[in-house]
This record gives C-alpha cells, sequence and structure tokens, in this order.
C-alpha cells in the first residue's frame, strides 16, 4: 500500500470514530477516559494534570494519559516506549547521551551543556532536569501524564512544548504486595516488585524497585562480544505519615544505577568522500596526501544510499591529516575494509563500550490545610546525577597498519605508538570519554484554593539552584599522541619554559612549540592532556519564579483560567580553554579560564475558554481555546577554535512560543465512547539549533511556525472489546535565518572547492585557485602541503589570496579577518579590504520543516477479553506509524529518514482469586530497525553520522503474583 492510500485509510478510520460521535443517541453522563488508554472497559482517569485531581475528559488541555495497568498491558516500559501511543510526539537519544522527547516539533536540538530541554521532565509534579526517562522502567507507578503545548504556568520553565509527569503509588493504609518475574529472548531477566506496609493508621511504608539484566541487542564484530546489553536497576522506598485530616507529609527516595556496554550512539553510516583526485594529481609526489585534503571523509549522499555503510576516509580527519604529516599513515586506513554490514545493532570497535549511570533522587512533599478550602503545600526535590561513558569513536577498525618505515620511523619501532590513554598498537585508534555529574535544588510552595464559590486560584513561587559541576568531553587518538611525540622529538625533549610564549626560536618545522606534557594516566580523568582533546565546563543556574493560575466560573456552563508566571534564570559557565595539541607556552589546563554569565527573564502565562454545552448525542462534551505562552532559557556558545575564525554570539536566546489551541473532549454511549479534537498554531521565536564548527558546537536561533491537528478516540462496541486511534497532523515552516550546513560546504556550486585545515576544519576556495596553487606546489614553485595554508590565509595579501578567496561568489560565509603575527590586517588587494577566508556558502532555510517533526503520526490499538469460569484472558494489539522526516533544519538528501512503523501484542491471563497474572508478550513484532535519529560529527572527524534506532524484536514471558 503506497503512502497515499495508507494515509487516506487511517484518517477515514479516524473521521469514522466522530461519524460515530455524531450519530450517538442521548445517554446519560459518565466518566471518560484517556483516548490513549486500552483497558477492557473504556473507564475514567484521574488525573493531576492541572495540580488538582480531575478526571482527564474533564481537563481542557491536550492531554494524554496511562495508568499501571495500560502500561502494563500495552509494555510501555519506558520512556522511550511512549511516542507509540500518542499522537505528535517524536523520541530518540542523544549523541552524547541523554534524549530528546519532543511534542509537536518543540524538543531539544540544541547541543549545549548550559541548554535547557523543550519539554519538562516531572516526579510527582517535582521537575527534574537531569533524568532517565529514556532508561528505566515505569515501574510501580501510578499513572504517566503528558500535556502537549505550553504549560510554564503549571509546570515551571522549560515547558515549552509540554510535559511528562511521572506519578508513583503512593502507600496506603492497606498491606500489599506484588512480584513480577520477566524471561524473554536476549537472555532478558527482569525482576519488578514493590511491598506496602502500614504502621496504625497514620504511618506507612511503600517499598519497590526493579532489576534488568539482558544480553547485547548486537555484536562488536572486532572482540566477538556481545554489546548494547543492559544491567540496570532501581529502587525506591516512600514514606508517609497523615496524623490528621489537615497535614500528610511524603518522603520519597530513589535509587537508580547502570554499568553495562549500552551503546551511547548507534553505527556510524558514511558513504566514502575519496577527495578530488584531479586537482591533487596537479600537486605531483604529494597527490595522495592532497587528495584527502580536498575531501571531506564522508559525502553528503543520505543515509540509505548504496554507498552509505561505507567507511569514512581517515585522511580526511584531524588524526588522518598530523599521522599522514609525520609518515605513519599513508591516505586512507579504511581503504581496505570500504564497507560494514547493514545491522545497525552491530559496531567493529577496538574496545567494547562502557556505560555507567548513578542517580540519587529525594522528594519531599508536605500539605497543611490551612482551612476546609484552602491548602499549603511545600515541594523540595534534590537530585543528584552521575554518567560516564567510553567508546570507540569511529567504531571502526582498520585493516591497515601504520607505516615502518618513514622520517620518524625510530619513534615508533615496527610502527607501534605507545599512547597512555588508547594503548601500544600499530593501527590507528581513536576512543572518546565523557563523564558528567550534576546536582539539583529546589523548592516550591504553593497555595491553592477549593472554594465553593465561582472563584478559586493558585499561587507560589519556585526557586532552583543547578549545577553541573563536571561537564567533561575527551576524543583520545594514537595519531595525535604520534604527533605530538614527533613534534617533541623537532625541538628535543626539552621544550619551552611554562609560560612563554612561542617564539621563531621555539617553534620546529611543523611551526608548532614543544607539546608537554602527554599525560600519563589511562584515562583523561586527571586532566592535563594536551595531546588529546579536552573540552570541559562547569554550569551553574539559579532560577527564581512566581506564577499563579485563578479560575473563575461565569455560569454553569463557562469557565475561565487565567495564568502567568515570572521566571528569572541566572546562568553561568566556566569555560575551559580547549586543550588539543597544546604547547607550553599556550594556557595550561586550569588556568586563563573564561567566566560567562547571563540573566535571562521572562514573563508568560495562559488564558483558557472552557464552555461545557448540553448536547442530546453526548454524555459530557467541553470545547476549549487557549493562548499560551511558552519560554525555554537560553545559553552560551563554546568559543570556536577555528584557524579561520567563526562569527557566533557568546550567547544563544531563548525560546518563546505564542500557542493558540481550540479542542473539543466528547464522552458518550454511556462512556464506551469517547472523541478528542485538538487543533493549534504556534509562533515560535528563536528555536534553538546547533550545528558543530571546527570542534565547536555552537548553537543561534531561528524562527517557525507551526500548526496542526490531532484526534483521540476510544470505542467499546461491546463490552469486552475495545479500539482506540491516534492521529496526528503536523507541519512545521522556519521562516527566518540561514545558516552554514558543513556537510554541504559548496552547495553544489563546482566553482568552489571544500579545502581541509591543519586543525581538521573545513573552508573553500575556488576550484581554479586550487588548481593553480597545486600546479605550483607540482612544478616546485609552492611549498610541499601548500594547501593546509588555504584555510588560515597563508596566501591572502597576495594574487593567488584574490583568486582563492575570489569575493564575488554569492552567498558566501566568512572567517574572522586575518591578521598577521603581531596583528597587522592583512589586506586584500582585490578589495584593498582586510582579507577573509571563506568558511563556505550559506543557505536560506526559508520553508523548511524543523527537525524530527514527521507530517502524520498515526496509532491503532485493540482489546478483546474473554471471562472463562477462573481465568480472565486478555488479547492486546497495537499499530504505529510515523512518517517521513529529517534530522537537520537543512531538509536535505542526508536529512532524510524514512518512515517507520511498529506492532506489538500481548496475551494476558488474569486468576484474581489466585492472584496471579501471566502474560506473553512480543514488542516490534516485525523486526523493524527504522533509522529514528541521525547526528552528524565534526568535520575534524570526517563528518560521519551517528545514527539511532529501535530495539530489535523482544518476546517473553512475564508472570505476577500479588499478595493482599
Amino acid at each position: 500500500m503506497n503512502r497515499t492510500l495508507q494515509l487516506r485509510h487511517w484518517l477515514v478510520l479516524g473521521a469514522s470514530s466522530a461519524a460515530l460521535l455524531a450519530g450517538a443517541p442521548a445517554l446519560a453522563q459518565t466518566g471518560g477516559a484517556a483516548a490513549s488508554t486500552p483497558s477492557s472497559t473504556v473507564g475514567e482517569i484521574v488525573v493531576t494534570a492541572q495540580r488538582k485531581s480531575e478526571s482527564l475528559q474533564s481537563v481542557p488541555l491536550a492531554v494524554s494519559a496511562f495508568t499501571q495497568d495500560s502500561l502494563k498491558t500495552q509494555r510501555l516500559d519506558g520512556g522511550q516506549n511512549l511516542e507509540l501511543s500518542i499522537p505528535n510526539v517524536n523520541y530518540s537519544r542523544g549523541n552524547f547521551g541523554g534524549y530528546n522527547f519532543q511534542i509537536r516539533g518543540i524538543g531539544t536540538k540544541s547541543v549545549s551543556p548550559t541548554g535547557d530541554p523543550g519539554v519538562s521532565f516531572s516526579v510527582n509534579e517535582l521537575t527534574v532536569a537531569a533524568n532517565h526517562l529514556g532508561d528505566t522502567d515505569f515501574y510501580d507507578v501510578d499513572r504517566v501524564e503528558v500535556l502537549r503545548g505550553p504549560v510554564g504556568t503549571l509546570y515551571g520553565r522549560n515547558a515549552t512544548g509540554g510535559a511528562v509527569n511521572v506519578v508513583y503509588s503512593q502507600p496506603t493504609d492497606l498491606f500489599g504486595a506484588s512480584i513480577t518475574g520477566d524471561f524473554g529472548n536476549f537472555d532478558s531477566k527482569k525482576v519488578t516488585g514493590f511491598v506496602n506496609l502500614p504502621f496504625g493508621d497514620s504511618f506507612a511504608v511503600r517499598v519497590a524497585g526493579f532489576y534488568l539484566d539482558r544480553g547485547g541487542f548486537g555484536t562488536n564484530q572486532y572482540t566477538g562480544d556481545k554489546v548494547d546489553d543492559r544491567h540496570l536497576g532501581s529502587g525506591r522506598i516512600t514514606l508517609q505519615w497523615h496524623p490528621n485530616d489537615k497535614f500528610k507529609s511524603t518522603f520519597t527516595y530513589e535509587h537508580f544505577a547502570e554499568d553495562d556496554h549500552r551503546n551511547r550512539v548507534g553505527k556510524q553510516l558514511c558513504t566514502k568522500d575519496p577527495g578530488n583526485a584531479a586537482l591533487a594529481s596537479l600537486s605531483g609526489p604529494v597527490a595522495g596526501f592532497n587528495q584527502g585534503l580536498l575531501g571531506q571523509g564522508c559525502l553528503a549522499d543520505g543515509l540509505y544510499g548504496p554507498g552509505s555503510y561505507g567507511t569514512l576516509n581517515s585522511a580526511s580527519t584531524l588524526g588522518g591529516i598530523l599521522s599522514g604529516l609525520i609518515g605513519l599513515t599513508s591516505g586512507d586506513v579504511y581503504a581496505n575494509n570500504p564497507m560494514q554490514n547493514h545491522n545497525l545493532h552491530d559496531i567493529n570497535s577496538s574496545v567494547d563500550p562502557i556505560y555507567k549511570a548513578e542517580e540519587n533522587l529525594f522528594i519531599w512533599k508536605n500539605t497543611y490545610n490551612i482551612t476546609d478550602d484552602l491548602a499549603l503545600t511545600s515541594l523540595t526535590g534534590f537530585n543528584r546525577n552521575w554518567g560516564v561513558s567510553v567508546e570507540d569513536y569511529n567504531r571502526l577498525v582498520p585493516t591497515t597498519p601504520f607505516n615502518t618505515t618513514g622520517p620518524f620511523a625510530a619513534l615508533f619501532p615496527g610502527g607501534f605508538v605507545q599512547d597512555p590513554q588508547v594503548g601500544t598498537s600499530n593501527y590507528f585508534r581513536t576512543y572518546d570519554y565523557g563523564q558528567v555529574a550534576s546536582r539539583e535544588i529546589s523548592e516550591e510552595i504553593r497555595l491553592s484554593s477549593s472554594f465553593k464559590g465561582p472563584l478559586n486560584f493558585s499561587i507560589g513561587g519556585q526557586y532552583a539552584d543547578d549545577s553541573t559541576y563536571k561537564d567533561d568531553y575527551d576524543v583520545m587518538s594514537n595519531g595525535l599522541t604520534a604527533f605530538a611525540i614527533a613534534n617533541n622529538a623537532l625541538l628535543g625533549n626539552v621544550g619551552v619554559p611554562a609560560g612563554t610564549a612561542c617564539t621563531p626560536a621555539t617553534v620546529n618545522a611543523f611551526g608548532n612549540c614543544h607539546i608537554i606534557p602527554i599525560d600519563g594516566a589511562a584515562t583523561p580523568a586527571s586532566g592535563q592532556g594536551h595531546n588529546y582533546y579536552d573540552a570541559r565546563f562547569t554550569v551553574g543556574l539559579k532560577s527564581y519564579s512566581g506564577f499563579g493560575e485563578v479560575y473563575y466560573q461565569i455560569t454553569p456552563d463557562i469557565k475561565l483560567t487565567g495564568g502567568i508566571r515570572y521566571t528569572n534564570d541566572h546562568k553561568t559557565n566556566v569555560y575551559y580553554p580547549i586543550e588539543l595539541l597544546s604547547a607550553t607556552g599556550a594556557p595550561g589546563f586550569g588556568s586563563n579560564l573564561t567566566h560567562q554569565a547571563a540573566t535571562f527573564t521572562a514573563v508568560t502565562g495562559r488564558f483558557n475558554v472552557e464552555w461545557t454545552p448540553h448536547l442530546d448525542f453526548t454524555n459530557r462534551t467541553i470545547v476549549y481555546a487557549q493562548y499560551a505562552r511558552g519560554y525555554q532559557g537560553g545559553g552560551f556558545n563554546t568559543p570556536c577554535a577555528a584557524v579561520s575564525g567563526c562569527s557566533v554570539g557568546a550567547t544563544f536566546a531563548p525560546v518563546y512560543v505564542d500557542a493558540f489551541e481550540v479542542g473539543t473532549k466528547n464522552t458518550a454511549l454511556n462512556g464506551r465512547l469517547t472523541a478528542n479534537l485538538t487543533g493549534f498554531y504556534y509562533i515560535e521565536d528563536g528555536y534553538q539549533v546547533s550545528t558543530i564548527v571546527n570542534k565547536s558546537s555552537v548553537n543561534t536561533n531561528i524562527n517557525a511556525k507551526l500548526y496542526g491537528v490531532e484526534f483521540e478516540g476510544a470505542f467499546q462496541p461491546i463490552k469486552d472489546l475495545t479500539f482506540t486511534t491516534n492521529v496526528g497532523y503536523l507541519h512545521t515552516e522556519i521562516t527566518s535565518g540561514e545558516e552554514l550546513d558543513q556537510y554541504n560546504l559548496t552547495n553544489g556550486n563546482p566553482a568552489l572547492q571544500l579545502v581541509k585545515a591543519s586543525d581538521g576544519s573545513n573552508c573553500v576556495a575556488t576550484t581554479q585557485g586550487i588548481a593553480t596553487l597545486m600546479g605550483a606546489e607540482g612544478a616546485g614553485l609552492a611549498p610541499s602541503n601548500a594547501l593546509l595554508g588555504v584555510c588560515s590565509g597563508a596566501f591572502a595579501g597576495s594574487g593567488l589570496g584574490s583568486l582563492l578567496y575570489d569575493s564575488t561568489v554569492p552567498n558566501l560565509a566568512y572567517g574572522s579577518g586575518i591578521t598577521t603575527a603581531n596583528g597587522t590586517p592583512v589586506i586584500d588587494p582585490a578589495t584593498n579590504k582586510q582579507a577573509r577566508v571563506p568558511l563556505g556558502v550559506n543557505q536560506s532555510l526559508v520553508g523548511r520543516q524543523l527537525p524530527n517533526s514527521p507530517e502524520f503520526t498515526f496509532s491503532f490499538g485493540a482489546n478483546y477479553t474473554v471471562h472463562l469460569e477462573n481465568w480472565k484472558i486478555t488479547a492486546h494489539a497495537d499499530y504505529y506509524w510515523q512518517d517521513s522526516s529529517y534530522a537537520r533544519i537543512f531538509n536535505d538528501k542526508a536529512d532524510y529518514l524514512r518512515s517507520w512503523d511498529n506492532a506489538n501484542a500481548t496475551l494476558n491471563f488474569d486468576r484474581s482469586d489466585w492472584g496471579l497474572t501471566v502474560q506473553l508478550y512480543v514488542k516490534n513484532i516485525f523486526d523493524k530497525s527504522p533509522i529514528t535519529d541521525a547526528y552528524l560529527t565534526d568535520a575534524s572527524s570526517g563528518l560521519f553520522q551517528n545514527v539511532f534506532t529501535l530495539d530489535p524484536r523482544t518476546y517473553g514471558i512475564a508472570l505476577t503474583k500479588k499478595f493482599d
């Protein structure tokens, strides 16, 4: 079935449900249910989406809710599964850990330790910025609520796209316990359970936990070991004291830990770029080396082309350039293993990945009823997070060893490089090491009313003090270390004194000062590793806010809600100069720090009108219209480390969203039919987009508009049969802005040629100028490896410079002005202005889609229950389809993500008198491995893409025993 017919078919299903509603007879009013919550009946769900208990079908907001039973029935084990049952939601893991949970096109696409998510995550109403929504299970959970649209008044800062609120099961005054053993393929073993212990009438304790031990989804084809396994668990204790009707205190502590070989990022995809052989051949003896400098490592050919499972051209990477300069490599070390297998779960790595994480979360909630109509609530939170990961950066093992001859052969006997981080090897090796540690402290106080009259309110204040006191990312390569060793050998074993500036007398043939020390630590945790890339940050946030909502019942059928929030975010960042081949005379680690500080303030809020008409054909109908303004904080950019410089602001601005929404929720047929329809229109100012420019992550702001429609329906034609359907339509369109696409710097202009710099970054020059330079090099009229000077402006101010850096090419973006060693501007004789190196061709973004924003999403589910003498047997099946989308804002062929689908099924056997439940399940029935997102790496890495996918088909049996 083609895509058009599929969409028509699914839209007809949604329209049919609406027609059923329109034709329903007048029936008595009953409670409704979440459209995305299948069960044996379409029952009522009580949620706290508006910070008070109310029926889901009575909430004038777009909310999807999942009870504990529906989570188990659908096998929605964690946050990564929620997109399968909610319209216009997208989920994928992030390249540096974490995840992007995106609602209606708004999520987290910026890359910065000072950035904020676009969707707020809460546990028992407490906002938790650093969390493991994509890792841990929904164990002993009362319900999960997902609110779509800006809800900052209710859920605090950064709830621009919406909010996810996980509500844990609370202690009760009755004894209860449960244990579940889950056994599945991939040698999966999971245990989940809880016990509830009451102590008298006023005190109770609830203890819950889970542990998962599962084998790997993929294989490391180099070591032969299984990878992407799981060894993780979590435990929770909740204490509740309720001495009287006026006061209740609840304290929750939760611990999470993981230690396994999870792939932090997915497979590396690349269509090899061999470089411009024709131009390189003009340079004579060094043509092979120059060919790598005239390529970008990987072509922008997309993720589904015939060569997309190829290997990058290492000669176009920083490590390849430097190892080639000293004769350790000759061209591409992956030339003899040009292709990878097509299993997205398999890798080819010289080491197995390491993934460790730990979280300790404390929540203390106190509620005091001042009167029968006034309640004072205090919500205190503390959260500490830590994580570390180690991976083969390229996830490729070359088959071509290092050269055993060359000018520095004596330094590397047999081609072996002794690297203190990577180890001793005669093959190219590159690893990355990331570590993050953070803590969050927050306090919120609310005063809420429940007057019997038309007017009620909720007011409060919130304070948050968050600190990421360690954010450290390192890339270690024996190609970099080998260059440092050779560099130091040229200067002798004694470098210039520490703190002494580089001078002509202390510069070697490479133009470098002595690079020391080469860190002897096995990992870079000790710092001072000048031979590898080291980016470190220390980030702080102090946020103050005041908020309030007023609710006024004008008539029995019309209710107004008005909310406002003032937020003051003060952010700080200590930027450590990036360490990479740092000279003794350059600032050492821990010195010359840059202290950044900025304050972002915002006034946001919402206005909602709710109408409850009395219709003959429904039991209950509400119609609402809302305007809401959302805010997502700004942050700091990392200063560019480019030879040619780059032009970005020190900060990137916050995001503001003006959201207009209308909706209706309907319950009919005595609660057997629910049909909810929502339409929205957003104006987004300052959408944050990230790109890697010269080994630094920089973020800029663009504007966009978004609009769409969502339908959620549930229908129970007979007592034991229930159908659910969700349909989402989303249109996103960038309305302003232009950016430089690092993957396509020439924008297809044949008059331009990409060129690599000595630091691995890219720039562009004219094809004619490069041909002239290569011809001069081949004739001995230009120095060997002259190409390495193009991006640094070495030829600026000369006639060749005017030819290389042709300022008449349209839409060129330039780096900073070129100066001489003493800071004097270099003048371009063609323009009589300061010379600048062109970085590439700017591309207009107007009219392009926002990333990870599929136009259509669709899900359908069915439940059927059979009642035998002592058993209740429930069969459940669900199907999800997501339209195609793009991984980046450029919407190029290289960014295209195909549509994908997913199907799951469960069969449940319940015997209540035994307290026994047996579940057979299968997830991802057709074993699909779609590419759900992709991340483009830096030019110095060769511009390969890290891709992410779904879990493969899993199946098993779960046995639950309850104790009362």
